[in-house]
């Protein structure tokens, strides 16, 4: 049976599970007397609005998703995808307004499910996938200068700089670098503030509730900006290099800050025909160190995990022949998994897949 309709039986068999399916105790429907005509219900038209559904695989594998919504005993959108490693898939779906149950299944063995209320505030539904589970996100696009649905008051003193920022010629890449706000946790209401140098970029409030990613773009433009996050409970200040990090990311119920759901998968692959003693160490973003010494043989591969979070990490390889190199993994999105390889004429380098800001 080919994976496809293997999935789309299981997805079916998860939603009969999942929702309302035959009752116990239900009885035969009586049988209509002769010359006495079945009672004929119209079905009603069922409100449906336009939503947006993103499947994002961040890890470093690829995967097929099966990803259907259940509303009562019956599929009401049902979504196939290849997606490569780093790959966001964005799809329009319709979707009956109230609660939705998502389901969602991979041939990596992830089953995950989640309830999508649509809700006027928000555009649509983002599904994460890692490689044991997934995350589900509601998602608003918000305009810096206070366009979003989720907007509270701004101060009367705030910026008025069109955004996003030009660039300034010394680096080009195809979407605006931004900022994310998210919230793991209970309804609240967050000041954001942006600045570049001297500069206040955004300063503005809103309302994130449960469940939330508030995504606001913000540059074209090279540089370090400040990205500050206030709420009742905790203020969050970063630093957030452009473009290395294309997006950073605010968790207003934690406090914690990032890149995004980046794979942490490093490679290491000898592509020489000599075995090689090569010892590496990566000091994380987050302060934890990896060391250790590697044999390798010929074409030898291996996939190491030396790092639990996104951001920039600082690797250092040397062999025991005396070549080496150093560099800076930036784990981040849209980067894709990073390796270290010895090539044919015993040489070591530092390279990461996928597309590159800059």
């Amino acid at each position: 049976m080919e994976r496809r309709t293997l999935l789309s039986l299981l997805a079916g068999g998860v939603a009969g599970l999942a929702g309302c399916g035959t009752p116990d105790g239900e009885t035969e429907t009586p049988t209509p007397e002769e010359g006495t005509d079945a009672p004929t219900a119209t079905p009603t038209p069922e409100a449906r609005v336009e939503r947006s559904l993103t499947l994002w695989n961040p890890t470093p594998d690829p995967v097929f998703t099966t990803v259907v919504g259940v509303r009562g005993d019956r599929d009401v959108f049902f979504e196939n995808r290849d997606l490569l490693p780093g790959e966001r898939a964005a799809l329009s779906v319709s979707v009956p307004t109230g609660e939705t149950a998502v389901l969602v299944e991979t041939d990596t063995g992830v089953r995950a499910r989640s309830e999508w209320v649509v809700d006027a505030a928000f555009e649509g539904l983002e599904v994460v996938l890692g490689r044991d589970g997934a995350a589900f996100w509601r998602t608003v696009s918000c305009d810096a200068r206070g366009e979003c649905s989720l907007a509270a008051a701004a101060p009367d003193d705030g910026p008025r700089i069109d955004l996003p920022l030009v660039g300034d010629g010394s680096t080009r890449w195809y979407a605006p670098a931004g900022v994310v706000v998210e919230n793991a946790g209970f309804e609240t209401t967050a000041r954001l503030r942006i600045d570049l140098g001297d500069t206040s970029l955004v300063d503005r409030a809103y309302r994130v509730p449960t469940g939330a990613r508030l995504s606001i773009p913000v540059t074209y433009r090279s540089g370090t900006y400040r990205v500050a996050v206030e709420t009742d409970e905790r203020r969050v200040e970063t630093a957030w290099p452009v473009p290395d990090q294309p997006t950073t990311y605010v968790d207003v119920s934690s406090g914690a800050t990032g890149c995004g759901p980046a794979n942490t998968t490093l490679t290491v692959a000898n592509r020489d025909d000599e075995p090689h003693r090569l010892s590496l160490r990566v000091d994380a973003a987050g302060g934890e160190s990896f060391d250790r010494t590697l044999a390798l043989d010929p074409d030898e591969v291996r996939e190491l995990v030396p790092v639990t979070t996104s951001g920039p990490h600082v690797v250092s390889v040397s062999l025991e022949t005396g070549a080496a190199t150093s560099g800076t993994w930036w784990s981040c999105p849209p980067r894709g998994p990073a390796s270290v390889v010895v090539d044919a004429t015993g040489a070591v380098s530092l390279r990461a897949a996928g597309p590159q800001p800059g």
